[in-house]
Parts: structure tokens; C-alpha cells; sequence
């Protein structure tokens, strides 16, 4: 009889490669799944496991530094270490608070007490490390500690009113640090790191962005403005007067070497901010009539527009009537002749009105504007003013006169120096700036600042004449307080009456000196005023030509430059 169908040793074979056949499958497929995780991970499964194994810190915002020209800190950031208190956390007792008390005293442990809602609160903040280390493991659970940064000025109360500070998050509210913050500002990062892992072992710190700001570089010098800040300084405190500024450019470039402001404060002490008119930087935020010390600058008009020449004499009496009023000289002479370069010399409010007068309001007021009277300078500096210039339409009865000498109009002591300066560089207006360059963290320059020249306001004819002129200023005239042994010095000093509520107060003035040196070969100008002087002593020459001649002789002694 015929067998129907295999047999089992005929079926065994078979079987097994089926079986074989299926477990190659599933591992290839298991193996498929592996690789297709590992190259296009869930999403959602690894933000899961992120939570579960993975920390964030947050790292402090840090400020790029401030550098002067030589590269001397002026500004710049520290790590300190600041507590914090999460009253939610799990273990947290209300009772520790009273541990706080020798910290921050009781008032402010009470107060904390009563408003436990939150999940945050600063406790004290940049400190040393141990002594946060110190409060945390006296308070117990529900107190960290966080690393911040902290700005210093090194040079403490120095250079105050220019750099200005921030507050305590490290934002720029005034001066250099407001106006350039955009530029300085180091935003937060987040670390991420393993939980239970200690920060040095565990936590991938994220390198600086090449882009992040190293530093700022100023074109101010440290020792010059020492120089300023310190005679400028001594001498408002003697005199008692309410306010003071000192302003020292370099002639040819325009680049600040000092700005200094009285009364001071000291960026690094936040109880030195109460005395509000010690915050003001009264080299841009103050406005005042300039006096005696536009009279170079009107003079030099007056050539460029052909109104007077160098040679030309005027009678200059003791009075002499104007239109609706009369302008009177300091010191009364007899009815003397003049020529142009005796008018500035003796400093003649006479002869400078009748220079005023030959010249139309229109042209002048256009002129004027062209030498920057009435604008900003641009330099970057938060509160810088305006001035104030009526305009040509308002120039009636006596007021030409008026402008010749100095008043009806007022300015900043910056705009005033900027403008004189003119004369100084050979005719040439240029802009101020303080700002040299900024290089980011790697080291590359992203900014840099060159001189820039607005325009040619004077010739070089008469830049020249003037020069000398002002040079016989201080040799013979009302500047020699500012005479120096080391250095030809060449200037003209201003004392001005003070208008309050559109007159003129009897006994208070502004006293100043603007200058520059070498007379020969100009390397600085400058310029020094104290406002609201009162007393006995308040002419420019003693009171600022004195500062003055301190400021230079100081600063070549340190250029090291001998007896002339």
C-alpha cells in the first residue's frame, strides 16, 4: 500500500529554517528600530528624559570692561556670589528665618516673613563666598546660592559723571554704560549639566559667543584727567562754587584726554547718588552764557566775513551807548584806540560791540551755527543739551552787541570748547569723541572711531593771527595767571554774569579759561569753568587761569618735558 505524505525526519529540516528565518526578522527589525532612534530620536521622549536627568543654571549677565587709551581698567565686572530663598522647596521651615537676623537684620527678617508667596526672593546679594556658603548652611533647606557679576570702578569716584554706572542687574543707566549698553551687555546663558553632577564635573559651561563684547577702549587719559579732576576739584571747594567742569581735547583730533565734572559721586557707592546735582555731568548737561570766551570765536567771524580786518582800531570809551542800552567794560580806560588784537587781549566788552554791530544777525546766527553753537555735539553722552540760540529774527536793539561779548546766548562747557578748538586746528571744526574701539571676545576690533572733520570755519590765515593773539593774552593781557614756566601757553579767560529769570544777578558769576598748548604747535585745548562764583575772588584769570597753569604744568611733568 502506497505512503500518503512525508515523513517527520523529511518535515524537521524544513521546520527549522522557517523558525531561523523568522528570528532573523525580528532582529533585523529590532535592530532597524535601534538605529532609527539613535538617528531621529522622539521628540517628546527626549524632552522627557531631559527633565528627568538633566539640570539648567543660569549664568549671571557679564559687561564687557572699560579701558581708557592706555588700556588702564576703568570699568569692569567681578564674580560674587549672592543667596536666595525658594520657600517652596520640600523641607522648608518658616522658623529658619530668625537665622537670617545677624545677616540682614530683624526689621527685614520680619518682612519676610509676612509675604511667603512667592517662589523666589533675593536675600543679600554679592557677597563672598564663604560668607554665602555661610548663611546657606546656617538657614538650612530652601536658601542657594547663585553666582553673579558684579561692576567695579577701580578708579573709584574718578572719571565718575563719564563712565556712570548700572544697576544691580548689571544694566547701564548712565553715562558711557547707558549710551553704549547695547554694545557691552553679555546677555544670561543657560548651562545644562547631569542632576547630582558638582558643576566642575558635570556641567557643560557654554563658551563666550564670539561676538560677546571684551572690552571698550576710551580715548581719555588716566593722568590728565587725574590732573583735571584733582585743581578742578580743589579749587570749586575753596571758592565754594556750586558747580564746576574741566574739559581737555586733543586739538588736531578731537578725541577727549579728560572730562571732569564738580560736584562728584562715586559710582561704586549707591549713597553717594542722593545728592542728585553730583549725578549731573555738568560738561554736557550744563547750559550757560560763555561771556568773555566767545570773543575769539566772534572775532574770527567777523574776519571770514569781511566785516573788520586784523589792522582795523576802534575808540573804546569807558561806556558806550547801543541801541536801547549800554555796554560798560569791566575795567573802565579812557577813551583809548583799539586795535582788533588789544580788544581781545584786554578783553574790551566796547570793542567787541562795536565788532557785533557791523556784522547782519542773519549771517552771523547761520555762522554761528556752523561752528556747532546751538546743536549737540554728537558725542554719545546721555543729557547732553543744546543750548540755546534765539534765532536771527530776535536780534533787535542791543542784542548783537550783547552776542560780541558773550551773552544772550548760552552753550556747554563741551559745545564751548569744541567750538574755540576750530581756531586752535588751524581753522578746521572737529567732532569730539571719547570713544576709541570695542573688540569682542575673541579679540576683534567690531568698532573703531576716526577723527572726523565737519568744516572748515576759519582760514589758516586768520586761525594763525588769532593763535598769536591769544598767546599775547596770556603773556600781557587778562590770562597771565595761566603763564607757565614749562610750556607757552595761549588763551583767553571769561567772567560772565549769571542770568536768573531773564536778569542779571548782581555778585554771581561764572569764571573760566579757555586755552591751548603749545602755543607754537597745539597738542591740547582746554577748557576750565566754575559756575556761581561769589565773594571777592571771581575773575577767569585768577580763578580759572590759576587751575589752568596747574593742569599744564602737571601734565608735561609727566611727559617728562623741561624748563622752555
Amino acid at each position: 500500500m502506497p505512503e500518503w505524505g512525508t515523513n517527520e525526519t523529511e518535515k524537521e529540516p524544513r521546520r527549522r529554517k522557517i523558525q531561523w528565518c523568522l528570528v532573523f526578522l525580528v532582529m533585523a527589525w529590532y535592530l532597524g528600530a535601534l538605529v532609527r532612534v539613535h538617528i531621529y530620536p522622539d521628540r517628546r521622549a527626549v524632552e522627557q528624559l531631559a527633565k528627568q536627568y538633566q539640570q539648567s543654571e543660569r549664568k549671571a549677565m557679564d559687561r564687557g570692561s572699560i579701558y581708557d587709551g592706555r588700556g588702564e581698567p576703568l570699568a569692569l565686572s567681578i564674580t560674587m556670589y549672592s543667596v536666595f530663598l525658594d520657600p517652596g522647596v520640600e523641607g522648608f521651615e518658616p522658623g529658619s528665618l530668625s537665622n537670617l537676623t545677624p545677616y540682614i537684620g530683624k526689621e527685614k527678617v520680619q518682612a519676610l516673613g509676612e509675604k511667603l508667596d512667592r517662589r523666589f526672593y533675593w536675600i543679600k546679594r554679592y557677597l563672598e563666598r564663604s560668607e554665602a556658603e555661610e548663611i546657606v548652611k546656617n538657614c538650612g533647606k530652601g536658601f542657594y546660592i547663585r553666582e553673579e557679576r558684579k561692576r567695579i570702578y577701580p578708579k573709584g569716584n574718578m572719571l565718575s559723571h563719564l563712565l556712570g554706572f548700572c544697576d544691580q542687574d548689571g544694566w547701564g543707566l548712565a553715562g558711557i554704560e547707558l549710551m553704549w549698553n547695547g554694545t557691552l551687555v553679555v546677555p544670561e546663558k543657560m548651562h545644562t549639566g547631569y542632576r547630582g553632577a558638582s558643576v566642575a564635573a558635570g556641567m557643560k559651561r557654554e563658551s563666550r559667543n564670539r561676538n560677546d563684547t571684551q572690552g571698550l577702549y576710551l580715548t581719555i587719559d588716566s593722568e590728565i584727567q587725574y590732573a583735571v579732576e584733582r585743581f578742578l576739584g580743589a579749587q570749586a571747594a575753596e571758592i565754594k562754587a556750586p558747580w564746576a567742569a574741566g574739559i581737555c581735547l586733543e586739538t588736531r583730533t578731537g578725541a577727549v584726554k579728560a572730562m571732569a565734572s564738580y560736584p562728584v559721586f562715586d559710582s561704586n557707592n549707591r549713597s553717594t547718588f542722593k545728592n542728585l546735582k553730583a549725578l549731573s555731568n555738568n560738561a554736557v548737561n550744563r547750559v550757560y552764557e560763555p561771556g568773555s570766551t566767545f570773543k575769539p570765536i566772534m572775532v574770527a567771524m567777523a574776519l571770514e566775513q569781511g566785516r573788520v580786518k586784523q589792522s582795523d582800531s576802534f575808540r573804546c570809551p569807558a561806556h558806550l551807548k547801543v541801541a536801547d542800552g549800554y555796554i560798560s567794560d569791566s575795567h573802565p580806560r579812557d577813551n583809548g584806540v583799539m586795535k582788533v588784537a588789544q580788544i581781545i587781549e584786554k578783553s574790551s566788552n566796547v570793542g567787541m560791540a562795536q565788532i557785533g554791530m557791523k556784522m547782519p544777525p542773519f549771517s552771523t546766527y547761520e555762522e554761528m551755527r556752523s561752528w556747532g553753537i546751538g546743536s549737540r555735539t554728537g558725542i554719545k553722552l546721555n543729557g547732553e543739551e543744546m543750548g540755546l540760540l534765539p534765532t536771527a529774527d530776535k536780534w533787535y536793539g542791543i542784542t548783537p552787541a550783547n552776542v560780541a561779548i558773550g551773552q544772550g546766548f548760552a552753550v556747554t562747557p563741551l559745545q564751548l570748547v569744541t567750538a574755540f578748538n576750530a581756531i586752535v586746528n588751524d581753522g578746521i571744526l572737529v567732532r569730539p569723541y571719547l570713544v576709541r574701539s570695542a573688540v569682542d571676545g575673541e579679540g576683534h576690533q567690531v568698532y573703531h572711531s576716526e577723527p572726523m572733520e565737519v568744516n572748515r570755519v576759519v582760514s589758516p590765515r586768520n586761525s594763525k593771527w588769532l593763535r598769536g593773539v591769544l598767546r599775547q593774552v596770556v603773556v600781557s593781557g587778562t590770562g597771565k595767571p595761566a603763564d607757565s614756566e614749562l610750556v607757552h601757553v595761549a588763551g583767553k579767560t571769561g567772567t560772565a554774569q549769571v542770568a536768573r529769570n531773564g536778569k542779571y544777578v548782581k555778585g554771581l558769576y561764572n569764571s573760566s579759561m579757555i586755552g591751548f598748548w603749545p602755543a607754537n604747535d597745539p597738542q591740547y585745548t582746554m577748557l576750565i569753568v566754575f559756575g556761581d562764583v561769589t565773594g571777592s575772588l571771581y575773575y577767569g584769570g585768577p580763578v580759572a587761569g590759576s587751575v589752568f597753569k596747574k593742569i599744564v604744568d602737571e601734565v608735561e611733568r609727566l611727559k617728562g618735558v623741561g624748563v622752555k
